[in-house]
């Protein structure tokens, strides 16, 4: 059963500075007055953002081991904004019949800001152990692929748990 505050992934679109090393987080705002803050403390959303977005890339890692098969198993995870952009690139990546092999890792987390219902991390995906295999399991990897990627992650708690 999910707990009753679940985050669903927003954009994990921002490159940052080159390399994977920690980012100084930024001062958090003030939540506005009409805004109830969801998190008591930074430690908190850091550790709720964590973990949402260790279940997105789990169940990502998954679409694509399947080929980009039913890219819709991300909606309890992403917003209805974010969800058509994610369902897009699995089916362009099913065309291609390829399929991924391998978990996508990151670290380097940390807070840039959390306010209200909304939490931005900045953290380095590692894709060093990811292969992308074509339909004979040829390994059709881009030898120039970076293996880190600095990311700002953007998260917004639901207003209630998604089934």
């Amino acid at each position: 059963m999910r707990a009753p505050t679940s985050i669903a992934a927003v954009a994990l679109a921002v490159l940052l500075l080159s390399g994977c090393l920690p980012q100084q987080p930024t001062d958090t705002p003030t939540p506005e007055p009409s805004s109830t803050p969801v998190f008591a403390t930074e430690e908190e959303a850091l550790a709720a953002a964590t973990a949402a977005y260790a279940a997105y890339l789990a169940v990502s890692d998954q679409i694509g081991a399947d080929g980009g098969a039913n890219p819709e198993r991300l909606e309890p995870l992403v917003t209805a904004d974010r969800l058509p952009e994610d369902v897009d690139q699995f089916t362009e990546f099913a065309r291609s019949e390829r399929h991924l092999s391998g978990t996508t890792l990151f670290d380097s987390v940390s807070i840039q800001s959390f306010s209200g219902r909304e939490v931005t991390i900045y953290l380095c995906i590692d894709v060093s152990k990811v292969r992308i295999l074509d339909s004979n399991e040829q390994d059709v990897t881009p030898v120039d692929r970076p293996n880190r990627i600095p990311l700002e992650v953007g998260l917004e708690t639901s207003d209630s748990p998604k089934e």
